[in-house]
């Protein structure tokens, strides 16, 4: 998949800021990533979870010019519950949490750090390929929105941007991230997780999966065998074994649930019980519609953040 130049607004996103002299501590026995990995350079992505393990958000973490300050995004709907879950835990700590969604915008830029005058560009991988942030003023937002010129194609689509997330199993809040994921399930184990630093809420269950090797389901990519020609379905859809076509519903166990379809439906993710997640696994939908033809899928591999 060829990947071009372009901006995406994340504006919308909540931030937050911690500061004051126990920001790094207290952080890093909330997060399931080492808050030190994250600069003023780099942006890391981590888990926010609760006792069980299971997640109550992922965030991206950043550091401010002066390194004095730590930069928290996440999915503008978790802006108010997640920062009650991490406000909770401050207690003795001599660090202040501020929600400063209003006050800063988001740019996220796909490629190479794009070379505009002035702006602090930190590495972050978002969607699967290379990209970078910048944290912004709204005035200078909608002034880098406007100039920032054909190279950077500011106007690229949500339904590219879809497409590209789920070609490289990029888990969306909302759609595979709720409260009853695990991290491992959604494949954050592999980008969002140090197995080596110090304790956090949730880092025994964590642990505990990753000693055991396995979970019982896990994200997958999909796309129809007749590529060229797409498939309806949708997200929530059952999907089951080819052989199961001709058997009676009641009688089989689904092989897993479609959580996210790009434009046209070329591309699916789906959360799949393990015995279906070999690739060249064949699935099918069984349309509740008996005149809309049974689709068959293919379990493909994830692009890497190279491709």
């Amino acid at each position: 998949m060829t990947i071009q130049p372009c901006l995406i607004d994340l504006s919308n996103r909540a931030k937050f800021q911690l500061s004051g002299p126990d920001r790094d501590r207290y952080l890093n026995g909330q997060v399931s990533n080492k808050v030190s990995l994250a600069t003023a350079e780099r942006a890391i992505e981590a888990c926010v979870c609760n006792v069980k393990g299971k997640l109550d958000g992922v965030v991206f973490i950043t550091r401010a010019a002066d390194a004095e300050t730590l930069l928290i995004d996440a999915p503008a709907e978790l802006r108010e519950s997640l920062f009650a879950r991490l406000d909770r835990y401050l207690i003795a700590d001599d660090c202040e949490l501020t929600d400063v969604t209003d006050d800063f915008g988001l740019i996220h830029a796909i490629g190479e750090r794009p070379d505009l005058p002035g702006a602090a560009w930190r590495s972050a991988n978002r969607f699967g390929p290379v990209g970078h942030d910048l944290w912004i003023t709204p005035d200078s937002r909608r002034s880098l929105m406007k100039s920032a010129g054909a190279t950077w194609r500011p106007t690229e689509t949500a339904a590219d941007i879809e497409e590209i997330r789920i070609r490289h199993g990029i888990p969306k809040w909302g759609a595979e991230l709720s409260p009853d994921v695990l991290p491992a399930e959604a494949g954050l184990d592999l980008r969002a997780i140090d197995f080596h630093k110090g304790c956090y809420l949730g880092q025994e269950v964590i642990s505990r999966i990753k000693s055991v090797g396995r979970v019982n389901r896990s994200l997958g990519l999909l796309s129809p065998i007749n590529h060229e020609e797409g498939i309806s379905i949708s997200s929530g859809d059952l999907l089951y074994p080819e052989t199961s076509a001709t058997t009676e519903e009641s009688a089989i166990k689904p092989a897993g649930t479609v959580t996210s379809v790009s434009t046209g439906g070329k591309w699916a993710m789906a959360y799949l019980r393990r015995d279906w997640t070999t690739p060249e696994t064949r699935l099918v939908t069984r349309p509740t519609d008996a005149k809309v033809k049974v689709g068959i899928l293919e379990v493909r591999t994830f692009e890497s953040a190279e491709d």
